[in-house]
């Protein structure tokens, strides 16, 4: 009986190591088949993942143009030579949002361009920003000399333009918008525009901006298209891109300048295109063609300043510089004389920017009366409520053909004794 018992229990000792191996064995069978996987960890903005950011980045792409002048830009940029960039555009393109500016998409999209394209990290590649807060187009257009020419020293190769967000009701029915492409197209036979729509919580321009620059067959980037759908599919929210109603994050900042290396990269690997030409005519008459900014007399203005003979400091500053970036004005002080500015002009049209005085200062802004040959334009208040040093930007005189206007503006009734500031004027002939 004992040695049954003995037999027994070597049976099941038996019996149970077998079925150990074989499990052992089928679970390292199954480790084989089936690896672990690893989470994904994006670097992206918004830790979005690499597939579904790709999809993001491509749906920001409203067109890319008629690609040979950009695919000339990468050129450039891969043999090392010189290279100017620009960009020019409000506050979304100065940088405002981040606690730093220079976290700016513009600032963002230079260092990833350099990086990108270049052999040496940019070191011949030229950057300036023109963005300044709250600008039209039009006035984009009175500063381009001053705001991008001049300080790169050249007319740049690539120029990015965003106006989108800030160019709602302005007087020009983006005809400025179609200079600012046409001019620096005709300028620089290699320069290459890129139109960048910026986004907001309020409708932009992308609609009524389209068809100039597809006339022109630039490529086009909107951050509005791009972020509809993660804001619809929560991948992030309103508040993850926008630190208020149109400034973005450095995140937000980031998302932008990807949209544009998107462009980029889509270009560099597609065919060249058969150059375009420049189209003789413009696609909104009367064009704004040879338009230039007022620095005091030329062969066609001449100018008496009048009780505006002083010099504003306290115009709009640029971030970069913290200077007033309008250092040419005409300003009417509380302590000057009531005689009028004059102006004799030989032009088709022209733009005239004025301040509204920041609610902060002790100056107290008034009220100008602008006429033109003779005849009151309108009376602009410098003086408005909730105003913060900015510029107002109008179109007094739209012709189709160049004549000789006078244009006076004098401080109204009751004013004399406030302040008033020209900012600053344009003009085509």
């Amino acid at each position: 009986m004992k040695k049954i018992i003995n037999l027994l229990l070597i049976f099941a000792v038996f019996f149970v190591n077998i079925s150990c191996a074989s499990s052992n064995s089928t679970e390292k069978k199954q480790n084989a088949e089936t690896p672990k996987v690893e989470t994904e960890v994006s670097n992206h903005p918004f830790k979005i993942a690499n597939g579904e950011y790709s999809t993001i980045m491509d749906s920001s792409i409203v067109s890319k143009g008629n690609n040979a002048r950009l695919k000339t830009v990468l050129e450039k940029a891969k043999n090392g030579e010189k290279l100017y960039i620009a960009a020019i555009g409000g506050s979304v393109t100065e940088g405002a949002g981040p606690s730093n500016f220079k976290d700016g998409y513009a600032y963002q999209f230079v260092k990833k361009f350099k990086s990108t394209y270049t052999p040496d990290n940019g070191k011949n590649v030229y950057f300036c920003n023109a963005g300044l807060s709250g600008t039209p187009s039009p006035l984009g257009l009175v500063r381009y000399q001053q705001d991008v020419v001049k300080p790169l020293g050249a007319n740049p190769d690539l120029l990015i333009i965003e106006f989108a967000v800030n160019d709602g009701g302005e007087p020009t029915y983006c005809r400025a918008f179609e200079e600012l492409i046409r001019n620096a197209l005709a300028s620089n036979d290699d320069c290459a525009v890129i139109v960048l729509f910026a986004a907001a919580t309020y409708p932009n321009t992308q609609t009524q901006m389209t068809p100039f620059a597809n006339f022109y067959q630039v490529p086009m980037v909107s951050i509005s298209d791009a972020i509809k759908a993660p804001v619809a599919n929560g991948l992030f929210t309103n508040k993850d891109f926008f630190t208020d109603i149109v400034h973005p994050t450095k995140d937000g900042h980031e998302f932008m300048a990807d949209c544009l290396m998107t462009l980029l990269a889509k270009i560099d690997n597609d065919e060249l295109n058969n150059r375009n030409e420049l189209p003789q005519d413009v696609y909104r008459a009367p064009s704004f063609a040879g338009f230039k900014q007022i620095l005091g007399d030329d062969e066609n203005v001449k100018i008496t300043k009048g009780g505006f003979s002083s010099t504003d400091p306290q115009c709009q500053s640029l971030k970069k510089t913290n200077k007033s970036n309008f250092t040419t004005n005409w300003y009417h002080s509380p302590s000057s004389d009531s005689e009028s500015f004059r102006m004799e002009i030989d032009c088709k049209n022209l733009i005239f920017v004025y301040k509204e005085n920041g609610s902060w200062t002790n100056i107290k802004g008034g009220k100008a009366e602008v006429y033109v040959d003779g005849k009151l334009k309108a009376t602009y208040n410098a003086g408005k409520e909730g105003g913060w040093n900015n510029c107002i930007t109008t179109l007094i005189i739209d012709e189709a053909e160049s004549k000789k206007h006078t244009v006076e503006v004098k401080m109204a009734a009751g004013d004399e004794k406030k302040s008033f500031t020209i900012v600053a004027m344009g003009y085509s002939k």
